[in-house]
């Protein structure tokens, strides 16, 4: 071959390996992007699923809310975070009648009996109380009674207690209940058949003890609102949950708890951090936490006559 050809050739061929080099760079470029991005991801079965319908049973409008949010701004962020069904209780109950009235689908009412907020630490041992969640229990359309708190045992041997565990029973509608463990016992004794669902899962009670409650009494379910970052520390489903979850995947509940305004404009993300763990259970018992359980106690009942 002749100096001329070979030189021609090369010369011919530099265009052609420029353009392969380049491409190897692209893709090369490509290929490192694709990793770093996979890297920052969560793994898959960290993902929230945003598919899965929600069923909040622990939400609040109170009278403290109603300055910022009217009814349609609540109902916008129920539907952005994908919930389609919400347990409502508030402090006085006018905001749950303001909801039920715009949404009546989405809505669950149940009864708080607190007409303001000072009825908290003595509403148990008040007459006055009593009649007052007997006069709004008999418009007939509420699903529960609660959230409201007992603070220890004592607190439910009152009479007060004690007929509100024969209206709950004969109305066959549940108790929502702000407890540790005691009260739930002490409850429990005063009438076997009562429906609780127990708020927070007892605040801050062990996976262990939510267990022995649940094991002993069939009646007794749960939500887990404040409990995200209990359940899934650094967004990881903890084993001692899985198991529990698994084993008693009939009786959880989610919730949000919206007690304070200040919660409304974070709404959807404390929705999102519990569909984070829930994408960590098997599909089924995640259904059931995130919506069929609560479906089951709370929704398919006619409802009777319009709030006033």
């Amino acid at each position: 071959m002749s100096s001329g050809f070979r030189n021609s050739a090369c010369t011919r061929s530099r265009p052609l390996t420029r353009a392969l080099g380049h491409r190897r760079v692209q893709h090369t470029a490509i290929a490192i992007a694709f990793i770093v991005t996979a890297c920052l991801l969560p793994p898959a079965s960290l993902r929230a699923d945003a598919s899965l319908p929600i069923f909040d049973a622990h939400v609040h409008y109170s009278e403290d809310a109603w300055p910022h949010y009217d009814s349609r701004a609540i109902l916008a962020l129920l539907a952005k975070a994908g919930v389609v069904h919400a347990l409502v209780s508030s402090t006085p109950d006018e905001g749950t009648v303001r909801l039920y009235k715009a949404d009546a689908k989405r809505i669950v009412p149940i009864l708080r009996p607190y007409r303001s907020r000072t009825d908290m630490l003595s509403w148990y041992r008040d007459p006055a109380v009593l009649a007052y969640v007997e006069r709004r229990l008999a418009q007939g359309y509420y699903r529960g009674i609660g959230e409201f708190h007992l603070f220890d045992a004592a607190d439910a041997e009152t009479p007060q207690i004690r007929r509100l565990t024969e209206l709950a029973v004969e109305r066959g509608i549940i108790l929502h209940v702000h407890s540790g463990a005691a009260p739930i016992r002490a409850l429990y004794a005063i009438n076997p058949e009562l429906q609780i669902l127990w708020a927070h899962a007892g605040v801050d009670a062990s996976p262990a003890l939510i267990g022995e409650l649940l094991d002993h009494y069939p009646t007794l379910s749960t939500e887990l609102s404040l409990r995200a970052s209990d359940i899934a520390p650094g967004g990881q489903l903890a084993p001692a949950w899985r198991e529990l979850l698994l084993r008693h995947s009939s009786r959880f509940m989610i919730g949000t708890d919206t007690w304070t305004p200040g919660r409304w404009p974070h709404y959807p993300e404390l929705v999102r951090e519990h569909r984070q763990w829930l994408a960590q259970l098997p599909p089924r018992a995640a259904r059931q936490i995130a919506y069929e359980n609560a479906a089951r106690h709370f929704v398919g009942r006619s409802d009777r006559r319009p709030p006033q």
